[in-house]
């Protein structure tokens, strides 16, 4: 990565300096972003809409940008204010390498706020869409298949409606070229409506003028009743990905190659899962040299609803997935083993 840090413009904006991807924050408008990972795209965030009053409606409030020493990690944190009515806060902390960007997105609702609807936002991903395949969140455990990708209808088509969101949303451009939306491994936050109760989430994907876009209804009330009161306020956090290039492999063997399908039986959300894969990394840490790739074969995001991988014992049901853990533990990788010149990537059986 060429650039290394946050800048401020004389207009407010934030955006990331150098060359490489274009990042700009508070764009369209307080703590949302438009995003160009590569020259023929373009990734908006829309704003989230807790109750009556949208994000762009929001006052600026704490902005923090964050860097690695070696310039190939960047983050920050924004938060903004929405002063009216039941006054509410939302925040949105992004984290971005030359391939990815994480955001875990939080919203501040107080006691005294009614959870009549809460929206959070969504993306518009504006290029020359030839494909997509959207891959769902299924009923039962297992590793994640994801579907072959299928013509892109541009003609304003609803692709996707259902309560709980899309675990994935892959496009690809004419030019072949690929950018992965990825629901973070906390899915039951997402479709946390139906243990609140007397409510409904609604997760669309659609046409729209040659655009792609998505929307996250989290919560709208929606009583068996007319005397049921709303539920109040509460904090909410969800997370989510874009990937647009994966790490390039080895130009012929790998320094090692782990095969955690055969080490590990639980999904990498399990802390078991998580400390062997840091233990497997940092005994190779004294041997990595300048130009040593290593791999970790996976067979895929698995989904999975044991509650007691994710330290909650005392629910029985929560469902996620392990590919954003996984993603999550190869980013901790990477930073370690830059020191050395060496590098991590996952790789399926088909990679291999």
């Amino acid at each position: 990565m060429n650039y290394r840090q946050f800048e401020q413009t004389p207009d407010g904006l934030w955006r990331l300096g150098g060359e490489g991807i274009g990042f700009e924050l508070d764009k369209p408008a307080a703590g949302l972003f438009t995003l160009t990972p590569f020259d023929g795209l373009t990734v908006t965030s829309l704003e989230a809409v807790p109750g009556e009053y949208p994000e762009s409606m929001a006052l600026a409030g704490l902005r923090r940008p964050h860097h690695s020493d070696d310039g190939a990690e960047v983050s920050f944190d924004s938060e903004s204010r929405i002063p009216f009515g039941i006054p509410t806060v939302i925040t949105h902390r992004y984290k971005l390498d030359a391939a990815s960007l994480a955001v875990q997105t939080g919203f501040e609702l107080p006691h005294a706020f009614e959870l009549r609807s809460l929206t959070a936002g969504g993306l518009r991903f504006r290029g020359a869409i030839a494909e997509y395949a959207i891959v769902k969140s299924p009923s039962a455990e297992g590793i994640v298949k994801e579907p072959a990708m299928k013509p892109f209808d541009a003609s304003g088509a609803e692709l996707y409606k259902d309560a709980a969101p899309p675990l994935a949303i892959l496009i690809r451009l004419a030019d072949g070229r690929v950018v992965r939306f990825e629901t973070g491994k906390d899915v039951w936050r997402w479709a946390n409506a139906a243990r609140i109760g007397d409510g409904v989430s609604t997760f669309i994907v659609r046409s729209e003028g040659g655009d792609l876009i998505c929307t996250w209804s989290l919560y709208v009330f929606a009583p068996a009743d007319a005397e049921t009161p709303p539920p109040p306020g509460r904090n909410w956090n969800i997370t989510w990905s874009l990937q647009w290039g994966e790490p390039a492999a080895a130009d012929g063997a790998y320094a090692d190659v782990l095969d955690l399908r055969a080490e590990c039986a639980d999904c990498a959300c399990a802390q078991a899962t998580e400390n062997f894969l840091k233990k497997w990394v940092r005994t190779r840490l004294a041997s990595a040299k300048e130009g040593d790739v290593f791999a970790v074969m996976i067979g895929g995001g698995r989904f999975c609803r044991r509650a007691g991988h994710l330290d909650r014992g005392r629910k029985k049901d929560l469902p996620h997935w392990d590919l954003p853990a996984l993603r999550e533990f190869a980013r901790w990788a990477n930073r370690q083993l830059r020191k050395s010149g060496a590098s991590l990537v996952l790789i399926t059986e088909k990679e291999y």
